[in-house]
């Protein structure tokens, strides 16, 4: 073989390895770009699903139904209330529920209870010379909130003398605070009764029948006619139970301790 053809021999085997070796390393670049391609597809899926976990885990619907009232004031007798939890309250006529939901970064979405309260003021409650059903003269509003199982609201504003309506109970009640202590109760409508079934409607003749020489008589200004029931327990003697009388019949009564109970208008001047 002469000088050229070997020469030439050489060229191409030359020629052929390079081309391998550009071959190889084409290839090695395709596939660490195709691996970072996974990874960065991997990475981004990874970051999409951690934001959609945060973003539920973090959304907190409050939904909460008010009660109506007839009247309303200045209220300085709730409760107090932790500021870490967020309180719903719904309220129908017969039941109070209350849920309180944990802070919402609680890792426990079960941490949430619910506190069903019934109120104890009913039709089948009665006025006696010493309160209402389970409300006692001489409680304080949270020991009358607490027997009655429903809040008191204020009918105006709050002060040595103010009247406040339970805000789950029969229509027509509402209860004098002087002290700051429930010392009357007044019933201008409604089902409820005294122990001895005398309520609004009730005739006048009824009343003398049953109460005889314990009920005193006193005319007022606009002609109307009180009543008073007069106890002859000792223990009674401060209470008084009044009603008054139009037309024959039971208009308004009140039960309460003298003198708030006696005075028509206990909150004037004060």
């Amino acid at each position: 073989m002469n000088p050229r053809s070997i020469i030439a021999v050489l060229v191409t085997l030359i020629l052929i390895l390079t081309a391998a070796l550009l071959v190889v390393t084409w290839g090695g670049d395709d596939d660490d770009a195709a691996d970072t391609a996974t990874d960065t597809t991997t990475t981004t899926l990874d970051t999409t699903t951690t934001t959609t976990v945060a973003t539920t885990t973090t959304t907190v619907a409050t939904t909460t139904t008010t009660i109506p009232v007839e009247c309303g004031g200045e209220d300085d007798t709730a409760t107090d209330t932790d500021d870490t939890t967020d309180s719903t309250t719904t309220t129908d006529s017969s039941t109070t529920t209350t849920t309180t939901e944990a802070p919402a970064d609680a890792e426990d979405d079960d941490t949430a209870t619910t506190t069903t309260v019934v109120p104890t003021i009913g039709p089948n409650d009665s006025v006696s010379t010493i309160g209402l059903g389970e409300v006692d003269f001489g409680m304080t509003i949270r020991q009358a909130e607490a027997a009655a199982g429903t809040r008191m609201i204020p009918c105006g504003p709050v002060g040595e003398c103010y009247r406040v309506i339970p805000a789950e109970a029969p229509e027509g009640i509402s209860f004098l605070v002087t002290a700051s202590t429930i010392e009357r109760v007044d019933i201008v409508a409604g089902p409820i009764t005294t122990r001895s079934g005398v309520g609004i409607g009730s005739t006048q003749e009824r009343i003398v029948e049953l109460f005889g020489d314990q009920i005193e008589t006193s005319i007022n200004d606009d002609s109307s006619v009180d009543l008073i029931f007069v106890p002859q327990d000792e223990l009674d003697a401060e209470f008084r139970v009044i009603f008054t009388i139009r037309d024959g019949v039971v208009e308004t009564y009140r039960s309460g301790r003298v003198p708030q109970v006696t005075d028509a208008d206990p909150c004037a001047g004060l």
